[in-house]
């Protein structure tokens, strides 16, 4: 059994799964998502409240086990994979804080790292995957989990979670990965379930609502409605909810655009095949077929379940699993990283 835990700006998601002989299935499952949830490490009461939440949906919901798999936000750690002489695990880790300056943007003395050997290449040399996370913003999220009863097993970032769901380990086919978040969207280049490029995007669901909650004179929460039900459909209300969010679709597109360039000029012979959609922007009506359009790339909202079974007593939750199926990929991610390697 694996738990991955997710830990959003205003929500929270856990999913428990088994392996049950050579399949991968979903045993229990919660996510609570709410304008009033509020993760911020620096404020003491809306802390509270949510370790509170926390704590209620672990009891609520029976979850089998308080060990967890925590994905980190991308904004926290530092991921970057080097060409090293071979070594060691311990030598390699012995090397990192002598070359710091080389690896990570941040002080060494800030960071605690871990260390991944990818594969082994010609000239005695290896592929080392290099993750640093901030030691303050680690601290706290241990603290989050103590005081939730929680035990922590493994911290990872979003987009090695997000890499291990999407790739198949076919050689030089990457792809891309838009993970929207409640006010940001991480963009990642995977490659054999390893990410070669992140990159933040300060554009995530919450400013789609401000868009047009501002242009439209609605409430936050009518807006949210306005977004789910027609999105960037042409057509509807004279256009003026695809024109009001155009531009910030528009601003992504961008983005990728120039991230994908930059990565075509670093890794020569490599082809992006598809990109990946996860998170509450993934099944906007008219979103993928715009960035399609605009980026000649196919466009998949991940479906998790090409990954895993639903065990039967779930089945009473068949048609919302499909819909929240992109929510709960990157938790998914997260928990397949002990089960696979069982």
């Amino acid at each position: 059994m694996s738990i991955g835990l997710d830990l959003g700006s205003h929500s929270i998601k856990v999913v428990e799964l088994q392996k049950v002989s050579n399949s991968i299935v979903l045993t229990n499952f919660a996510i609570f998502e709410s304008d009033k949830l509020k993760l911020d490490l620096g404020d003491e009461d809306n802390l509270n409240l949510y370790i509170s939440k926390l704590k209620t949906y672990f009891t609520e919901v029976d979850f089998r086990s308080r060990d967890v798999i925590l994905s980190l936000p991308d904004t926290d750690v530092f991921v970057t994979v080097k060409i090293l002489p071979k070594m060691t695990v311990q030598e390699i880790k012995n090397y990192v804080p002598l070359q710091a300056s080389d690896v990570f943007p941040e002080n060494i003395n800030n960071l605690t790292f871990d260390v991944r050997i990818v594969k082994e290449l010609e000239n005695n040399q290896i592929e080392v995957l290099l993750i640093g996370a901030r030691k303050s913003k680690v601290e706290k999220y241990i603290e989050i989990l103590k005081r939730s009863n929680l035990t922590p097993r493994i911290f990872e970032p979003k987009s090695i979670s997000n890499a291990r769901l999407v790739d198949e380990n076919t050689p030089n086919k990457a792809n891309i990965v838009l993970d929207f978040g409640f006010n940001s969207t991480n963009l990642e280049i995977t490659l054999n379930k390893v990410p070669r490029f992140t990159k933040s995007i300060s554009i995530g669901s919450n400013t789609f609502n401000k868009a047009l909650s501002q242009n439209l004179n609605l409430s936050l929460l009518q807006a949210e409605e306005y977004k789910k039900s027609y999105g960037m459909t042409e057509g509807i209300a004279e256009d003026r909810i695809y024109n009001y969010l155009k531009p910030l679709a528009d601003s992504i597109i961008l983005d990728l655009k120039r991230s994908i360039v930059y990565f075509n000029e670093k890794n020569k012979g490599v082809e992006i095949s598809k990109i990946y959609l996860l998170g509450g922007l993934a099944k906007l009506p008219g979103f993928k077929e715009y960035l399609e359009k605009n980026l000649n790339f196919p466009v998949e909202v991940f479906n998790v379940f090409s990954k895993i079974k639903v065990a039967s007593n779930l089945n009473k939750y068949e048609n919302e699993l499909k819909n929240l199926s992109p929510i709960l990929g990157n938790v998914v991610g997260s928990a397949l990283a002990e089960i696979n390697e069982r």
